[in-house]
Order: structure tokens, then sequence, then C-alpha cells
């Protein structure tokens, strides 16, 4: 086995490839419903990455350097917050595990972090691979954050909600209307675009020690133009104060045409002064009507939401999403993932209430 740096930015097609074909493996593990990333779709994704996420990367190939097969990387974004914390990955395809490999990864990742300034490492793991979760406790993680992965089968779905939140919504919120582009957000719209999606800093974050995220106008349009050149189309709909022009909330969904049943939703969020006027439900609504009407194609609608984020779990349970999976959100401190590689290893940690 040869473990090496792997450089995403600058990989050579040879080591995309590779990439590709292990990423299907791992993803067939955590997401069995799902296609394969085409080869294409995944340089796409690697060769778009926003310049200012910074990504430092290994892989473990096997004694001939043909197969990938463990990838590892530390990542976070160069902004004015988190910069305690990185996130982490490490995934080993399954006939190559308990072998120490992960361990051996760790080591990079964790002197990566060092050199950066960093000491939180966020790692996440899913239900449906339940090796990360084992791999998380041995090396004393403490969870973070649980999430519910739900699922919308669209024959599930509770149609006659669709126009009776929109006319409860226009009933209370006379005040308002709803705004919709596609992709790239309006050059007059950005300042009052940025304002509203910080309603996601009142997403519930567990006991992950993390503080919220403020993006500027040039990190926003580096994640569109990745969005684009990726293939990924993104709706985004919001809600207009009509006096005054301020957005009060929005919703944002996701689809690319390589899992063309497939939507994903984003984020939908409400500022706290327009609470309680139905705005989350019309926002909800109102996309739902347009997926139905333009995107024919697409029968499922998956979404993420923490466990204890009960006013969102509610909307998306009254509209049929049901549980798919689970995600959990891990964080260690250096030192103690140190301990660990040095010999001391810690007991498995508790789950946070």
């Amino acid at each position: 086995m040869q473990i090496q740096p792997f450089d995403p930015r600058h990989a050579t097609d040879r080591e995309i490839a590779a990439l590709n074909t292990f990423r299907n493996v791992m993803r067939l593990e955590r997401s069995p419903d799902d296609p394969p990333m085409p080869l294409e779709e995944e340089t796409q994704r690697i060769r778009n990455t926003p310049a200012f996420v910074v990504l430092r990367a290994w892989g473990a190939w096997n004694d001939d350097g043909s197969q990938l097969i463990a990838y590892a990387n530390i990542h976070f974004e160069q902004a004015d917050h988190n910069r305690h914390a990185i996130e982490f990955e490490i995934e080993v395809l399954p006939e190559y595990r308990r072998r120490g490999i992960a361990r051996m990864l760790l080591r990079n990742l964790v002197d990566a972090t060092v050199r950066e300034g960093r000491r939180l490492m966020i790692g996440l793991t899913v239900s449906s691979a339940p090796a990360g979760e084992l791999f998380m406790r041995r090396i004393g993680a403490t969870m973070g954050l649980p999430m519910r992965i739900s699922q919308l089968d669209l024959r599930d779905l509770n149609r006659d909600l669709i126009p009776l939140w929109q006319e409860r919504a226009r009933e209370r919120a006379t005040g308002y209307e709803i705004l919709l582009w596609t992709g790239r957000t309006p050059e007059e719209y950005i300042d009052e675009y940025l304002k509203v999606v910080e309603a996601m800093n009142r997403a519930p974050l567990g006991v992950l020690q993390l503080e919220d995220q403020h993006w500027t106008p040039e990190q926003l349009r580096q994640w569109e133009d990745a969005e684009r050149a990726r293939g990924s189309e993104r709706w985004t709909m919001v809600a207009r104060e009509k006096a005054t022009g301020a957005f009060a909330g929005f919703t944002e969904v996701s689809w690319h045409p390589n899992r063309p049943e497939l939507l994903r939703q984003a984020g939908t969020g409400v500022l706290e002064p327009y609470q309680n006027l139905g705005l989350g439900r019309w926002l909800k609504a109102a996309m739902l009507e347009k997926v139905l009407r333009e995107r024919p194609q697409v029968k499922r609608i998956r979404t993420g939401n923490a466990t204890v984020n009960e006013p969102m779990l509610k909307i998306n349970i009254e509209l049929g999403f049901k549980p798919y999976q689970s995600e959990y959100f891990w964080q260690i401190e250096v030192p103690k993932v140190r301990a660990y590689l040095e010999g001391s290893e810690t007991p498995a940690a508790a789950p946070a209430n």
C-alpha cells in the first residue's frame, strides 16, 4: 500500500478516474438507491471546487498503484467564522477495512489540521455505513448533532396542502410576495439574499462547537459558478416584503440531469422578525407546485434536518416525508486525536443528548 498526497484541483485524468471508481463504491454503500456518478460529472465536481475552500487530501493505493483503496481529506472555508475548525473525511473500501489504513490516514489529517492552526475536527457518518460510527467512537469523538435524512415519494405527497398553505399565507401575509430565480442570484438581490440565508444560523447545532456562518458576495458567486460548472440546477424562491423590499424567508432545491428522478431540498428558513406568518409553508408549497409542473421526471425529494428541529420536521412530515436514513456529525479536539494515535486509545464517547 502507498499513501500519497492527492491534489484534486491538479489531479491527472487517471487519478480522477480512480477516485470516481472508488467513490461510486462508497456511494453505493451509503445510498444504495442512487445511481453511480458518471466520470464526467465527478471530473467537473473536482475541477470546480470554489477557490475559498481549502482542501488537503491523501489517497491510499494498492501495491501496484492501480487502485485507490482509501481516501481522506480535511476541508474548510477561508472565512471570518469557525477559524478553529476543519471538516474531515476518511473512507476505506470494505474489503480493506480493519487493517489500520484509516488510522494511518488520520495521522496525515491531524498533522494538516495543526499546520493550518486549527484545533477542532468535525466528521460525518451515515447509518447505512456503520463502520464510520465505530471508527469515530474508537478515536474518542463525541456525537455533536444527529440528523434525520427524510425522503418524499411524490406518490405520497399530500397535494391538498399545496393550495391550502398558499391560500392561508396570502391571507396572513398580505404584504408579501414570492420571487423566484434559477441559478445565479440576480445582482440586485445579492445583499438581501445574503441576509435571508442567515436564517439558517437559527438551525440547531446540537453541541457542535461552531459559530454562525456569514458569506460574502464573492464567496456566493464562487459557489454558484461551481454549481453551474458541475451541471446542477438550483431554484431559489424568496418571500419579499412589498413595502420595504426586504427578504423575509427563502427555500432552495437542486437537481442534476444525471439523477433526474431525485430532487434535493436544500435550505429553507425564515428570519425571526417574520416568523408565524406562514411564510415557510407558503415557500414550500409554491416550490412543490413548480416542481410538479416543470419537473415531471422527479419521483423523490430528499432533505436533511437536525432531529431536534421540530418545526421543520413537522412541515416535512405533514407533506409526506418519511425517514430515509440518519447522519451524525462528530467532533474531536486535536489533542484527543494525538492521544489515540500515540496508542492511549480513549473510551468510546457517549452520544450527546
